[in-house]
Parts: structure tokens; sequence; C-alpha cells
């Protein structure tokens, strides 16, 4: 058929050759016979006979555009535009041209036109708002979004965008209520239901996150991410059974899931199974080498096995799970054991005021390496006994961590690293005692307190720091440890 209508066509052509419109319909029968240039030629002839045809002009562009010769493309449609710059499609069609050339502005200014002659145009909003993203211009797309929500207010899926990138934006009561308007909308709307979750557990409303979970689960409910994501805040309300249980189903439902597995393994161990917990983080481990919440508990838990000889190693990945603006550079760090003669190191203090008292056992073993000055970093808490204990030191310089720009220094080391550094072992724990004591002038004034030692003295701690997240789980009341008091023993 398409033989025999060409042929007439041809013949009409040949009766009148100022018939651009047979050629424009021979353009498309060689379209459908997937010959693209002869369809080109055919549009080529019909356009030098009416040039003005804005038409013509757009099917020779698509044509353009479905061979990838965008460049041909974007200069058929600027021919359309200059004859009709009203037509809001063209200059959505032209930015899909820049857009493939690699020309994303110009294919954001395009379709910011299209968006303002015809708000209707919802997918140019839409591919706008995705070059915006390309190009990392969160704020314009989330302006862009706003219109789109304006001119759109019935579309949730506007609403659930606006309020993704409001969260970004760190516009949390906007992304809220952009959220609830799309469920509002649409209220089988998983996907915002999860978001809505997301951004109540990040301001700390977890029972609210959990509902929102709930109601995720409910719509979609064969998706492993939800479950992975209420499982953590389930861990948060301290109901780890049930946690488990979503850990295990998001597993089902994405066998190779690296981040399940490694919350399953936090929970299982906070539920007081360790050696399921060890299990599910190497799993997790396996799946995704480089996953660094895993490693970093996973080390953890190889230290409290005493597997110090691969456990020490892996702590340095406690600095991988910070944000990139808090990890520290790495280029001077002291990573084994080596000459110090005429350099300056810089020991870190790090985690807790404990921390910091019991690796300062590793001092003594660095000043072995004879460096030129080391320079101790501790909390204000400690200042006065440290300094005060090395004060005699001359190559010791203990300095407070109060922000301040550090004095210069060749190397440094965070505490914690030490060990792995001294390639420390169970038996070869530094144990030279007392590797730090107080001035006689402290101790004293407690001698006359607690005068002459008639019984064994011990010390009774029952609370922590009120405001460490982790108190709840190792101080209790004092009056659950009253039967100890009956030992014949000195409290204090």
């Amino acid at each position: 058929m398409n033989n025999e209508a060409i042929a007439k066509l041809l013949k009409l052509i040949a009766d009148d050759p100022l018939r651009w419109d047979a050629y424009q319909k021979l353009a498309g029968l060689m379209l459908k016979n997937q010959e693209f240039h002869a369809a080109e030629q055919y549009l080529l002839q019909a356009i030098s006979l009416q040039p003005k045809i804005l038409e013509l002009h757009v099917q020779l562009a698509n044509l353009h555009m479905r061979t990838q010769q965008f460049k041909a493309a974007h200069e058929c449609y600027k021919q359309a535009i200059a004859l009709d710059a009203k037509q809001a499609q063209l200059y959505s069609l032209d930015a899909r041209a820049l857009k493939n050339m690699g020309r994303t502005q110009e294919a954001i200014l395009r379709l910011r036109t299209a968006t303002k002659l015809d708000p209707q145009q919802s997918q140019a909003f839409s591919e706008c708002v995705d070059l915006m993203l390309q190009a990392q211009q969160l704020e314009p797309a989330a302006n862009m979004l706003r219109q789109a929500v304006a001119a759109h207010p019935e579309h949730a899926h506007f609403h659930y965008r606006l309020g993704v990138l409001c969260q970004q934006l760190h516009a949390t009561d906007e992304a809220l209520q952009c959220m609830q308007q799309a469920i509002n909308i649409q209220p089988d709307f998983a996907e915002a239901y999860h978001q809505r979750a997301l951004m109540l557990q990040l301001q700390g409303k977890t029972q609210a996150a959990l509902d929102s979970f709930n109601d995720a689960i409910t719509y979609q409910p064969n998706l492993p991410v939800p479950y992975n994501n209420r499982g953590v805040v389930l861990c948060q309300l301290g109901q780890y059974p049930a946690a488990i249980a979503d850990f295990r189903q998001a597993l089902q439902l994405n066998p190779g899931y690296a981040s399940s597995y490694c919350n399953l393994g936090l929970a299982l161990y906070e539920n007081g199974d360790a050696d399921e917990a060890y299990t599910c983080l190497e799993t997790a481990l396996q799946h995704a080498p480089q996953h660094a919440q895993a490693r970093y508990y996973l080390s953890m838990l190889k230290l409290a096995r005493g597997e110090y000889e691969t456990g020490w190693p892996m702590y340095a990945s406690r600095f991988e799970v910070l944000p990139d603006k808090q990890r520290p550079n790495t280029d001077l760090l002291w990573r084994e054991t080596g000459s110090l003669v005429g350099k300056t190191i810089l020991i870190l203090a790090e985690m807790t005021l404990s921390d910091t008292l019991q690796y300062c056992r590793y001092i003594p073993l660095i000043k072995v390496f004879k460096a030129n000055q080391m320079i101790i970093a501790v909390p204000e808490a400690l200042f006065d006994l440290l300094n005060e204990f090395w004060a005699q030191d001359a190559g010791i310089l203990v300095i407070r961590q109060d922000g301040r720009p550090l004095p210069h220094f060749d190397v440094y080391c965070p505490m914690l690293s030490l060990p792995a550094v001294f390639k420390t072992l169970i038996d070869t724990v530094p144990a030279n005692l007392p590797y730090l004591a107080i001035h006689e002038r402290h101790s004293q004034p407690w001698q006359q307190l607690l005068g002459p030692t008639r019984r064994l003295r011990i010390g009774l701690n029952w609370c922590g720091d009120a405001d460490n997240k982790y108190d709840k789980l190792r101080s209790i009341p004092l009056y659950l440890m009253a039967p100890l008091l009956q030992m014949e023993v000195e409290w204090h």
C-alpha cells in the first residue's frame, strides 16, 4: 500500500512541482519505512516551498531528534519559535534538544518560558525541575515546584517533590505540610507517608514517625526500605523484637540489602544476641564491603570479643560514618610506629573522658620514638589533671580542645587509633601502672576527709551524664544498689 501511495504522490509532484503538501506526505511515508534520509530530503523540499509553515519545521526537528542529530533539531525548533513565539510546546521540545547537547542552562530557560506561556504544561515543570536538580540548583528547583503546585494544586506528585526538596533545604515545616497535602490529595500515596515518617524521625517525633511508616507499609507492603526504616524507629523506641522482625522482612524482600543486615545486627546485639549480630554485620560487608556503618559496628564487636588484630584497624571506620565535613584529614595521620626525631606529633583525645584517661597509657610508648615535641589536646574537664601530671616533661605540651587553632604539628594521631598503630593485642595492652597520678596536694585533703583506712574502700557510681543518649542504658536508681551496702566494706 505504501508503494502505491508513494507512486501517487510522486505523480502529483511531477504534475505540479509546487505541491509542498505532497512532499510532506512523502516524508511521513518514508518515516514509516525507517528511511530517515529520504524523509529529511522531502521535508527540506517542502520547507523550501513553504518556509513559513511551522508544522514543517517541527516535523523536521522531530526527525532530527529521532536520529539523534540534536544540533540540527535545535536549529529547526528555533525556526519554529521564530514563526510562533507564543507556542509553549515548542520551547519544551527545544529544551530536550538543548539538554541532549549538554546545554543545561539554556534548556532550563526554555522550560521556564514554556511554563510562563502555558502554566498547564505540567511536563515542562517536571522536566525543568529535573534539570535544575541535576545542576544542583536546589532553591530555583523549589521555587519552580512552588509554581507547579500553584498551577496544579491537584497534582499530588508536585506536592511530594516539593516536600522532599524542602527537607533537603532544611525547610522542615514546609516539607511536612507538602507531604500532608500530597497525602490529602492521594490518601494511598505510600511514598509520601514514607517520606513524612523520615521527616518526623529526624525531628525526634519517633511515635508519629512509626505511625506514618505503618501507613506507608499498609499501602505498599512489598517494598523492603519502609520495613528497614520502621525497624530503625522501633530500635529508637527500644522495641527490639519488633525491629528484628521488620529487618528480617526487609531482607526477605531484598536478600542483598546490606543496610538491613547492619541494622539487624545492631538490633540483635541490643536484644542480647551478640553472636548472630556479629554474623549479620559480616554478611552486610559481604554484600557491601565499604559499608561504613557495618564496618564500624563490627569493629566494636570484634574489640568486645578480644579480636584486637582485626578489630583495631577496622575501628578507623568510626570516622567513615561521620559527615564529610567532620571527617579528619588523613594526610598527616601517624599510621605506624617509626622515628619521630625532629618532628612534633599531636595526640587528639576523643570519645569520652574515661576513654581519654584509659588511652593515656600509650603516651610513654610514643615517647620512645623521640619526637621533638608531643602535643596532647584534651577536654577542658581533664586539662588541669593532665597538664599538672606532665608539667615537668619538657617534651610534652598539654592543650585544651576548645576550638581554637592548633599549634604547628608534623603528624597527628587520635588517641583511640594508638592501639592500631602499636598493633595492640590482648596480651600487649600497656599495663605499666600507674601511668597517671595526681599531685599529693590534691590527695591530702581527701585523706584528711576520709581518715585512716579501716576496711576495704569501694566507690559507688550509679549514674552517668544525663545528657548522654545512652545514659538510660547505664544508669540505675540508687535504691537498687541498697543490698550491696550490707557488705562489710567502706562505701563512698
